[in-house]
């Protein structure tokens, strides 16, 4: 199985999407392939990958330019080939973006930075193993606000209603929240907020060891891969 990862990072210590592709190759049979969207690297065709992750980037939502349409008309051309995806926080926004335009897209009122607590909405697979509460790690000031008809609502949290998604009857799925952040780069992105301006916005930034679960990243990646 061919997993396209496009790695849409602006942080020089983040590219290469190591988190993902270490969910992608855990199984011997399953490859990831990672194209830098910001450098303009992406396939000319989707048609010779078995499935598409979006990853996530400090990248406005609400921005444009030459990298990002590229970025939309590639999401396009996955749909349109019927591929499984997983879009994570930014790629989340341009999957929807790309499915409902711009306007279902907005900054948030106070937007999610930390431990978060995700609540599962009906019985999507992508879920499945997972109970109905479970907390993830988050990172974000931009959102999903609208779903067009098509896609529907499958976990929410308190601040941000539409924390997932999925294109009824596809396994097509959007998630605000980071499943492959693991324990170390998440004590380590909280360390470089509590330095910055966003020391205010972190939630629970003292539990971490006690919120992080990694079977919520394992169960949710391989429920997405199982899917076809």
């Amino acid at each position: 199985m061919k997993t396209l990862i496009i790695d849409n990072t602006l942080d020089v210590d983040s590219w290469g999407a190591s988190n993902l592709c270490s969910f992608v190759t855990r199984s011997k049979e399953r490859s990831a392939f990672v194209r830098r969207a910001p450098h303009d690297d992406l396939p000319g065709n989707i048609l010779g990958y078995d499935r598409l992750i979006l990853s996530g980037s400090r990248t406005s939502c609400l921005e444009t330019g030459s990298w990002i349409s590229n970025l939309d008309l590639l999401i396009r051309q996955a749909l349109d080939a019927g591929k499984p995806i997983l879009g994570i926080c930014y790629g989340h926004q341009a999957l929807n973006r790309v499915i409902g335009g711009a306007e279902s897209l907005a900054r948030s009122a106070t937007g999610e930075f930390g431990w978060t607590e995700i609540e599962v909405i009906g019985d999507a697979p992508l879920f499945r193993g997972l109970p109905s509460r479970f907390f993830s790690f988050s990172s974000h000031f931009e959102e999903v606000t609208r779903l067009v008809p098509g896609m529907k609502r499958i976990a929410s949290s308190p601040d941000c209603s539409i924390q997932a998604c999925q294109m009824e009857g596809r396994p097509v799925y959007g998630i605000q929240f980071h499943p492959e952040k693991d324990l170390s780069s998440a004590e380590k992105t909280i360390l470089a907020w509590k330095k910055g301006k966003s020391a205010r916005w972190i939630s629970r930034a003292s539990e971490s060891a006690k919120l992080y679960d990694p079977s919520v990243g394992e169960k949710i990646f391989e429920n997405f891969f199982e899917e076809k």
